[in-house]
């Protein structure tokens, strides 16, 4: 009768133990959604942007939201980008290499972007952004994949050159990026180059086809000040210097097999 009547003590104890454990986990969970509900979009993406990055709340750095919808839901969706320029700057001082860092342009993971899912509500993991941090990550929105929604274009710079990736959402809710091209290259050199990127219809298939067209850059000199202020006004020229499709197994573009004699020898 003892024994029954310890296990009847131990089996309430576990019961009651359980009980508290859901009540607390739901309690948490109750007060999460209420700080969503509760406070504004940006603050909410501030904080959890400096949980995922590990941002201390002394450090500066910027963070700019842009909403578009990116895939073929009715509901908004947003693009994050976060730059960490004074980051960059610090952690080259503190492993003592601040003059090579500057020459690179503290080229290393200090930019990034990140998709919100409107009908998720969810902000994804940081999409690293190789980059210059020296200038923010410049964002563009088009329709090259469907004509349905819109893709994302994101400029970037590294030292003297300026490139662009191209990211779409697939399966409703995974965006990828499909294309990366440089857009300029040796600003302030003897040899500047420049590319105009065109979107045109491809009769085989929805998706657009990536024309790189070879160009100038306006009235170029060296004395063009702070390369990551700079933005330099590009002409197209006639010569269509690439071509590339959109192979949608892959969910990436290929260049085209005509245009690869145009392809710079690998080092």
């Amino acid at each position: 009768m003892k024994s029954f009547s310890i296990g009847i003590l131990c089996l309430l104890f576990i019961t009651s133990s359980c009980e508290d454990e859901v009540s607390s986990t739901t309690s948490e969970a109750s007060a999460e959604a209420s700080k969503k509900n509760n406070e504004s979009f940006d603050t909410r993406a501030k904080r959890e942007i400096m949980r995922a990055l590990g941002i201390p709340v002394n450090e500066k750095f910027s963070i700019r939201i842009y909403k578009e919808y990116l895939n073929s839901d009715t509901i908004e969706d947003a693009i994050i980008t976060v730059n960490r320029l004074e980051f960059a700057m610090n952690e080259a001082i503190q492993k003592n290499r601040e003059a090579k860092a500057a020459e690179l342009g503290f080229t290393g993971n200090y930019n990034y972007i990140f998709y919100y899912d409107g009908a998720m509500d969810r902000i994804s993991n940081p999409i690293f952004a190789p980059s210059s941090p020296g200038r923010e990550l410049d964002i563009e929105f088009r329709s090259i994949i469907s004509p349905a929604r819109k893709d994302v274009i994101v400029s970037y710079r590294i030292r003297n050159s300026g490139w662009k990736s191209y990211f779409s959402v697939f399966n409703e809710h995974d965006m990828m990026m499909v294309f990366q091209w440089k857009y300029f290259d040796h600003a302030g050199e003897d040899k500047p180059e420049a590319f105009i990127h065109e979107y045109e219809d491809n009769p085989n298939q929805i998706p657009k086809d990536i024309a790189i067209y070879e160009s100038e850059i306006d009235g170029h000199n060296k004395n063009i000040g702070d390369i990551y202020q700079y933005v330099p006004s590009i002409t197209k020229k006639k010569t269509l210097k690439f071509k590339f499709f959109l192979d949608p197994v892959a969910k990436k573009y290929r260049l085209y097999p005509e245009f690869v004699k145009n392809l710079p020898p690998r080092v």
